[in-house]
């Protein structure tokens, strides 16, 4: 837009006369009027009627739109240039006509005088508006045929055309025609549309149709197409890596058909190792890298779908841990957070199963006395759910009864180690001891063993009589039974047990013999002798 140079103080002394001007004629005009005329309310009044009246509400809005329009949008206006003093000074002459209309009386003068000047305004507004638009599409348009200009030599008729079309609209909006202004700017932008347009589908075709030369290994044809699209635009992505293909397949297209081949079997494995060998020969070859990486894409779909389809089916099965175990491995693969949730709904599904399960043996396995197995099972559940107070006190009261069982079945085989050694006392002391810790409920073949036990310990529970013969030279002694003595025979009474029989005598060599006391080998002798010199 076009700015009047005028000095900004002259514009804005000017500004203020014309807006206070007309103020000040009112103000004096109401002071000095007739004793007839009184102010209303709001300030304007008609005259020549018996009572002073207030003008009609309709014709205050309109009076109160033109003040406002003049003091803002088109005193702004005039400021920054765009709309002559002269033509603020007519809207202000005009007013004041309006304004005395009012004051005498005259309302429908009034009315068409306010609303001929808010037609003027409105409609150099929209000029303004206009003007600015031309402005924008101005700047925005230029940008646009500068985004474009790399197709002006593959449509060089449409992007002339798209030039001098905005060539015409900047000459309209110097010479201040803006609604042609905008016209011509809005065509233009138009054309470029349809140019970027036509060029966007002739250049996917074109890549379409390169990209099927180039997957058929039909080099020449699918060079030829990416350098047609780099014609177009230099800077073209696709047509850029379509040429670095090319160029990599050079000299190994009949290899890369066998690896295709392959890849077409599903033989993944057997198609990677080709490639290795390939990559070996042409070490940074951009084709063969970004085959690998499709090849292992394909290999871990594939995989995926596999641990997926493992998971299912043992799902079905009922078989959880299997379950479980391929639906992890397949999120290892490749996390997705609906397989996140299906894995945690399984786990959770697993839970309750599992450890309702293994409430139920753990308790049939207190119940029949097998401890260690109950404990187990009530372990696994409380690791499942340590919240379970029910895991919880099974495992508490599987531990204990297994640690007294451990205990009696330690001192039940203690018991019997020593009455077969014939230590009855000492068998006795741990089978008491087995007793004292006997859980409530013992399996059948630990019972039979109890029992065999006691009825041994029972049998020996009397004084067995033994005699020991000597030969009155030798002191003969037991301890804790026998103090030294010399005897030629003694008969005695002990409890079965292991005695240690002692014979002393000066001179000789002392004399040791164990003997086993047992009830059921009643009247025993021995005989204690010394009869060896030293």
């Amino acid at each position: 837009m076009s700015r009047n140079q005028k000095p900004v103080i002259l514009v804005a002394i000017a500004l203020g006369a014309l807006i206070i001007l007309p103020l000040v004629i009112l103000m004096l005009s109401r002071a000095g009027g007739d004793s007839t005329h009184a102010s209303g309310a709001d300030g304007v009044t008609v005259s020549g009627r018996g009572d002073t009246e207030v003008a009609d509400f309709e014709l205050r809005k309109l009076a109160d739109k033109v003040e406002s329009l003049l003091a803002s949008d088109i005193a702004e206006a005039v400021r920054q240039g765009d709309i002559p003093l002269e033509f603020m000074a007519a809207l202000n002459r005009d007013t004041d006509k309006a304004r005395s209309a009012i004051n005498s009386g005259k309302l429908d003068r009034a009315e068409k005088s306010y609303r001929a000047v808010l037609q003027s305004i409105e409609a150099q507004l929209e000029t303004l508006a206009l003007a600015d638009k031309a402005r924008a599409l101005n700047d925005s348009t230029y940008a646009e045929l500068k985004r474009l200009e790399f197709l002006k030599d593959a449509f060089v008729n449409t992007y002339r055309e798209a030039v001098e079309t905005y060539n015409s609209a900047l000459r309209a909006l110097n010479a201040g025609d803006f609604e042609v202004s905008v016209n011509d700017y809005e065509m233009t932008g138009a054309i470029l549309g349809d140019l970027e347009a036509r060029s966007i589908q002739q250049i996917g075709s074109i890549l379409e149709a390169a990209k099927i030369a180039l997957e058929a290994y039909r080099l020449p044809a699918a060079k030829s197409a990416y350098e047609e699209v780099l014609r177009i635009d230099s800077a073209n992505p696709d047509a850029t890596d379509g040429l670095a293909m090319v160029q990599a397949l050079e000299g190994i297209a009949d290899e890369v058909k066998e690896i295709k081949a392959l890849e077409v079997a599903e033989q993944y494995e057997a198609a990677l190792k080709e490639l290795d060998a390939l990559s070996a020969e042409n070490p940074n070859n951009p084709f063969i890298r970004n085959q690998r990486k499709a090849i292992e894409a394909k290999i871990l779909e594939r995989d995926y779908a596999g641990l997926l389809a493992q998971a299912a089916a043992a799902e079905a099965s009922a078989d959880y841990p299997a379950a479980i175990k391929a639906l992890e491995a397949a999120i290892a693969l490749k996390p997705t957070a609906e397989q996140e949730a299906r894995l945690a709904e399984l786990k959770a599904n697993y839970t309750a199963i599992r450890l309702e399960e293994l409430l139920a043996t753990g308790y049939d396995a207190l119940k029949a006395g097998r401890y260690e197995a109950a404990r187990d099972l009530y372990k696994e559940a409380v690791a499942l759910d340590v919240n379970s107070k029910e895991a919880r006190t099974g495992l508490e009261k599987a531990s204990s009864l297994y640690l007294a069982n451990i205990r009696y079945s330690q001192n039940i085989a203690n018991a019997e180690k020593y009455i077969k050694e014939g230590r009855f006392p000492l068998a006795a002391k741990f089978f008491n001891d087995a007793m004292r810790s006997r859980p409530s409920k013992v399996p059948p073949a630990q019972l039979t063993e109890e029992k065999r036990t006691r009825a041994a310990l029972d049998a020996q529970a009397e004084k067995v009589s033994v005699s020991i013969e000597s030969d009155k030279r030798t002191f003969v002694s037991i301890i804790g039974v026998l103090p030294p003595d010399r005897f030629k025979e003694m008969d005695l009474n002990l409890y079965p047990d292991v005695y240690i029989v002692k014979g002393t005598r000066s001179g000789y060599e002392t004399v040791e013999i164990v003997l086993k006391v047992d009830a059921t080998k009643p009247n025993q002798t021995i005989t204690v002798e010394c009869t060896d010199k030293r």
